[in-house]
């Protein structure tokens, strides 16, 4: 394991999420390399840069909002990041998403055989419903005896994508606690704390 002194906020951030478990050694120190040369920046600039922080780290799912190619390909590869950072906890099959754009559709699915369903509004086949994937994020989550949850990271810039960490409450309380990451903590229930909504 190399050293690392004298880090700025942001390598700090990449080391935590690999204390916590929540990153890979070789993906902190590569976030920690990248951020080696950002200097100590104002709030919103630092803000943004902790977001980028936890992309480096592929500690999060990312859901874009922005021109997907098409929809049900976007759906999937949330999907598949969720499988990743549950580290094989849970298992998504059977994705079909139904219906028309312009009348509401349906995004099926199964989590470790368990159905699940989504009601999708879009207005094209080119875009994701951000709405719809925060409502239903916690169903990717492993659920159990496993304490992690999803907690939505917000975005300073206004209609930039959302990410959401996999991470125990205490985690999350303490990444928002220690870094000022932009967080919003849920219980172990997967429900929001009380006070923790923030505004993009």
């Amino acid at each position: 394991m190399r050293k690392h002194t004298g880090m700025n906020t942001c390598q700090r951030l990449a080391e935590r999420l690999h204390q916590f478990g929540l990153t890979t050694r070789e993906s902190a120190d590569r976030a920690i390399d990248c951020a080696a040369d950002w200097p100590e920046l104002p709030p919103k600039r630092l803000a943004q840069g902790l977001i980028s922080v936890t992309i480096l780290c592929e500690a999060v799912v990312q859901a874009h909002s922005e021109d997907v190619d098409f929809a049900e390909y976007g759906y999937r590869a949330i999907f598949r990041e969720a499988q990743r950072l549950s580290g094989g906890a849970v298992t998504v099959t059977e994705v079909d998403l139904v219906g028309e754009p312009e009348e509401g559709r349906d995004l099926h699915f199964k989590v470790n055989g368990v159905a699940k369903c989504w009601d999708i509004q879009q207005e094209s086949d080119d875009y994701l419903d951000l709405g719809a994937i925060e409502t239903g994020i916690q169903d990717l989550a492993p659920g159990g005896d496993d304490p992690r949850v999803f907690h939505r990271l917000v975005s300073p810039q206004r209609y930039d994508d959302d990410h959401y960490l996999l991470a125990t409450t205490e985690q999350a309380a303490a990444l928002r606690s220690e870094f000022g990451l932009r967080i919003e903590v849920c219980g172990p229930d997967g429900l929001l704390l009380s006070g923790s909504r923030i505004e993009a």
